[in-house]
């Protein structure tokens, strides 16, 4: 057994880096509200990227993303906000961490698919796009700053399941390379928080195309399927 368990296949889900966050879109989820989802978490943190340091000023980075995603029309349905992590076992990886945090708001459903799709971006070969573009949005040095996101939709409405994660590696010792690969110590510090997000299409609605307009070229440089399937 793997460090993320027995369980979590992706079946007609697909997994997506979308610059510095790891989006698992179940299989019910329509082509548009795909495309919906990848757009403005993208959107909301270059528009976060620009005001603030990602990996050094996550918490006002953090203020930024979750004003434009409200903005752009994703309501918040659950709110659990960000605690300091005191793993029981040391060294730990923040994967199965991520994947606690993301528990605390989602059905077994959303986690199992959540793991699945943690599992394949860590088997990815490190050359790969989308692996080669989360180790570099992600983390920067000994701090970094990512996602984790399921979507779902359900008779047309579309929500997201959102892990949001900061670190900081101060344990001279924790060597830190591919970040869901890293042995992390004690003193080192992950902070995670999570949310349920409803997509509102009477705001979105009319500012998808200018979203997509605004965002261009960089959509397909910042958006990597995992596996080669969106």
């Amino acid at each position: 057994m793997d460090e993320f368990g027995e369980f979590g296949e992706l079946g007609e889900a697909s997994v997506v880096v979308d610059c510095g966050g790891l989006v698992a879109l179940a299989g019910g989820v329509s082509e548009q509200h795909r495309k919906d989802v990848l757009f403005s978490v993208l959107l909301a943190q270059l528009v976060a990227n620009k005001k603030y340091a990602r990996h050094t000023d996550a918490v006002r980075w953090y203020e930024s993303y979750g004003e434009t995603l409200e903005r752009v029309g994703w309501i918040v349905k659950e709110h659990e906000g960000f605690a300091r992590q005191h793993p029981s076992k040391i060294p730990y990886r923040v994967g199965p961490l991520a994947l606690g945090i993301l528990g605390r708001v989602s059905g077994d459903a959303a986690v199992n698919l959540a793991r699945a799709a943690l599992r394949a971006l860590t088997e990815l070969d490190p050359a790969d796009r989308a692996a080669e573009l989360f180790e570099d949005q992600a983390h920067f040095g000994r701090a970094g700053n990512f996602q984790l996101a399921v979507v779902e939709e359900t008779d047309g409405l579309v929500g997201v399941r959102l892990g949001r994660f900061r670190f900081r590696v101060v344990d001279e010792a924790t060597e830190a390379g591919r970040l869901l690969h890293t042995d992390f110590r004690a003193a080192d510090e992950f902070v995670g928080g999570a949310q349920v997000l409803h997509l509102n299409e009477d705001v979105y609605g009319p500012l998808r195309d200018g979203i997509a307009e605004k965002l261009g070229a960089r959509a397909e440089v910042l958006v990597a399927p995992v596996g080669g399937v969106r």
